[in-house]
């Protein structure tokens, strides 16, 4: 393998890949990435088993081949080299790196030992559009249970079937649900839990361009499409509760809040809540929302009045901060409308333009004594 490239244009493409590198893992060439000199250009791939990401460098290379190297130590020198041109060539399981004023060698592990990357096979592609996906992963993920005894949980539900397209993730206190009109997916695919290591790792990509994406659906498995890379993700099982049951109907008391308001508010009132539950309590009275909490352990206390509007009996509920404050920041309107219907039951919030079909739920907290 031999080939010449820019530092900046190599890091750029490592970047994307490093994604997929485990931190720690019982396999030491998972700490690997694989380089690949081929004629249609030089391939960079890792995988933790779980999700796999590859990318190809529009580089034609002196001499084919392929090698596997420490991702880590790899990226470490390329980042530490100034702007320049390097010659990388691989032979006898070594790499060498070679710039105008010095060398590096670095020992790999043969490509062949490296698990397999899974073939993305374009006449089963479906497009579509990456603003839309981009949306719908950034509206839910936040959501997702890091309870591995539900593994069900771990992941974001997307169901394709029906003329929504619809994407839900629950931790059990909290979910979040959005739904877009489905043109080209319509009765492709069963529901899919995906992981959201591989949804995140697709936005990132995407970014704020509006790029259309590639999918490809497979029984186990799901891959991704985004230029010259490919995301490649194992499905977690199923079956995914049923959210619908959960959602309330008959939530009857309705409150509207300006929801930057409302946001600076709780984060300033947490500060002194109880550092494990991060209980703010919400006391809605007639056009006006009281949040309050305590800490007992550092003594201190602390209170907000908002303006709301709120015609009903006086209520006072208790929710953890964390996920109030996670819920308003998806929420892209100037005022959010929370549907509640007691202490103790699950409140919806939205936007209060509706201006898509997103919903989230939370549940409320026993308030301390």
């Amino acid at each position: 393998m031999k080939f010449q490239i820019a530092t900046s244009k190599l890091l750029e493409f490592l970047h994307i890949v490093l994604g997929a590198v485990p931190s720690k893992s019982a396999l030491p060439i998972l700490g690997n990435i694989l380089i690949e000199s081929t004629d249609n250009g030089i391939m960079l791939a890792a995988t933790d088993l779980e999700i796999s990401i590859s990318t190809i460098i529009d580089v034609k290379p002196e001499k084919t081949g392929s090698l596997t190297i420490p991702a880590k130590m790899f990226a470490d020198i390329m980042r530490e080299l100034p702007e320049t041109d390097v010659a990388i060539t691989a032979e006898s399981n070594r790499l060498e790196v070679v710039t105008k004023t010095g060398h590096f060698k670095i020992s790999g592990i043969p490509a062949d030992e490296f698990p397999r990357i899974p073939e993305y096979l374009t006449a089963k592609e479906v497009k579509l559009s990456g603003e839309d996906f981009v949306k719908m992963v950034r509206k839910t993920s936040f959501a997702v249970s890091g309870d591995e005894s539900r593994p069900a949980l771990n992941g974001v539900l997307w169901q394709t079937a029906g003329d929504k397209m619809v994407m839900v993730a629950t931790d059990g206190h909290r979910l979040a649900k959005i739904s877009v009109d489905n043109t080209k997916l319509k009765g492709l695919s069963e529901d899919l839990i995906i992981p959201p290591k591989a949804m995140n790792a697709v936005m990132k990509l995407i970014g704020d361009k509006h790029k259309e994406i590639g999918v490809v659906f497979g029984d186990k498995n799901i891959m991704f499409r985004i230029g010259s890379t490919v995301i490649s993700s194992k499905l977690f099982e199923g079956p995914y509760p049923n959210f619908d049951q959960v959602i309330p109907v008959d939530n009857d008391k309705r409150l509207v809040i300006r929801k930057d308001d409302l946001l600076s508010s709780v984060r300033r009132v947490s500060i002194l809540s109880n550092s494990l539950t991060h209980q703010v309590k919400f006391s809605v009275d007639k056009n006006k929302l009281t949040l309050s909490a305590t800490n007992i352990d550092l003594g201190g206390e602390a209170k907000e009045e908002l303006p709301c509007e709120y015609k009903y009996d006086k209520m006072e509920l208790g929710y953890n901060a964390t996920y109030i404050e996670d819920i308003l920041k998806q929420m892209d309107s100037e005022d959010v409308v929370f549907e509640l219907s007691s202490p103790v039951s699950a409140g919806i919030i939205y936007a209060a333009d509706r201006t898509d079909d997103y919903l989230c739920l939370v549940m409320p907290l026993r308030l301390a004594d």
